[in-house]
């Protein structure tokens, strides 16, 4: 299924506004509106058809609106299978959300998470007035530098007699960016009309690449990694003594901490702050079973190495938690990284603009972890990492 998800650069409706205008223009196309925040977007989002439990009162980040007008928050499994049942048959749907691209849907998912595993281009939405300029391109850059599509600019209630400024910041923003820029009157008829003449197609298909003028231009590859939060180790029990659940709580803190992470780092990190030195099979085996009761109870989601066969290890996260993310390399060896966290940096490496031969593609990615040398391991591990992107 093909898509666009409509972000907005701060709280308002500008990014509902823009939904409904594609949707008028791909012939009625299904939105799913992931998010909605304040006062001023609840009509907006009624017209789309939104879920009320996804429409808040509090002019706040969606997470902080959730919990400030009481309402459950969203999990990462709830909004990606909500958007999969919306988009059920259709050619292409169109997703909204509010808040700013690096806002949290959750504890530790944000609507670029939501963007990157859809898997849609973004629609940069933006309401006109002053000082629009600024917020437009940081997201913009936010979203290349994190290998997402941007296929365009929406500037809504643009006005029938726009002031100079407006004027202004319009054509800076068309000089500057490599997708096209455009305006959404503020008549919903004349929106309407405009909107059909947008191609709306090609938005969808839209390839990840250099958004800014400038990075075009200097032909070096922008990617942002996000900082790693490593975890902050305590005294826990020995596992062949301890009880189990004690094992739990202290797997689940280094997973909350690491997620997405290798079985074999979590267990490795768990021995140490317990005094451990080798991790054995005895040592392994009551650290395995804790795991697998956490995912039992839902508490973590453990991912079997016979799922991956390519990683040779069983990969934990909390639920709401994408289930890839893209950080500095922090405590971790090479190794220690999820080969599916490799092969995404590469494929964002290269949608910036490098790291297309294999060779480039590992010093590329020594480079981004800081690293300078390639060791026989290292080697043999980058090779699993590109043969997974590119099997």
């Amino acid at each position: 299924m093909q898509g666009l998800i409509t972000i907005g650069t701060a709280a308002g409706r500008a990014e509902l506004d823009a939904a409904a205008a594609i949707r008028t223009a791909a012939g009625g196309a299904p939105v799913f509106v992931a998010s909605a925040t304040g006062p001023a977007a609840r009509s907006a989002s009624e017209a789309l058809g939104a879920a009320p439990e996804r429409v808040y009162e509090s002019v706040a980040p969606p997470l902080v609106a959730a919990r400030l007008d009481g309402r459950p928050e969203p999990t990462r499994d709830e909004l990606l299978e909500a958007a999969a049942r919306a988009g059920e048959g259709s050619e292409v749907l169109v997703v909204a959300t509010s808040g700013g691209l690096l806002a949290p849907l959750a504890e530790r998912y944000s609507n670029r998470d939501l963007a990157r595993e859809l898997g849609f281009p973004i629609v940069v939405a933006v309401a006109a007035g002053p000082d629009l300029l600024a917020p437009v391109m940081l997201t913009v850059e936010a979203a290349s530098a994190a290998g997402l599509a941007v296929a365009a600019v929406m500037v809504t209630d643009w006005p029938e007699t726009p002031p100079r400024v407006l004027l202004d910041e319009r054509k800076l923003l068309a000089g500057q960016l490599n997708v096209p820029v455009g305006m959404l009157p503020e008549d919903p008829a004349q929106a309407a009309e405009a909107a059909r003449a947008w191609p709306i197609a090609e938005w969808a298909t839209a390839a990840a690449g250099p958004a800014l003028a400038d990075e075009q231009a200097a032909g070096m590859p922008r990617v942002t990694l996000e900082p790693y939060g490593a975890w902050d180790a305590r005294p826990v029990g020995d596992p062949r003594a301890t009880p189990r659940a004690s094992i739990m709580e202290g797997l689940r803190e280094i997973v909350a901490a690491e997620g997405p992470m290798t079985a074999n780092r979590a267990y490795a990190l768990y021995n140490r702050a317990s005094g451990g030195r080798k991790l054995t099979t005895v040592v392994r085996a009551p650290l395995s079973s804790a795991v697998y009761w956490l995912a039992q109870e839902r508490k973590v989601v453990l991912v079997r190495k016979e799922e991956i066969p390519w990683q040779d290890d069983d990969v934990i996260r909390m639920p709401d938690s994408p289930a890839v993310r893209v950080r500095e390399l922090g405590p971790r060896t090479l190794e220690e990284v999820p080969l599916d966290e490799i092969a995404d940096l590469v494929r964002r490496l290269r949608a910036a603009g490098g790291a297309h031969g294999v060779e480039e593609a590992k010093r590329a990615v020594l480079d981004a972890y800081g690293l300078k040398r390639l060791t026989t391991r290292a080697d043999e591990y980058l090779g699993l990492a590109l043969g997974l992107l590119d099997g």
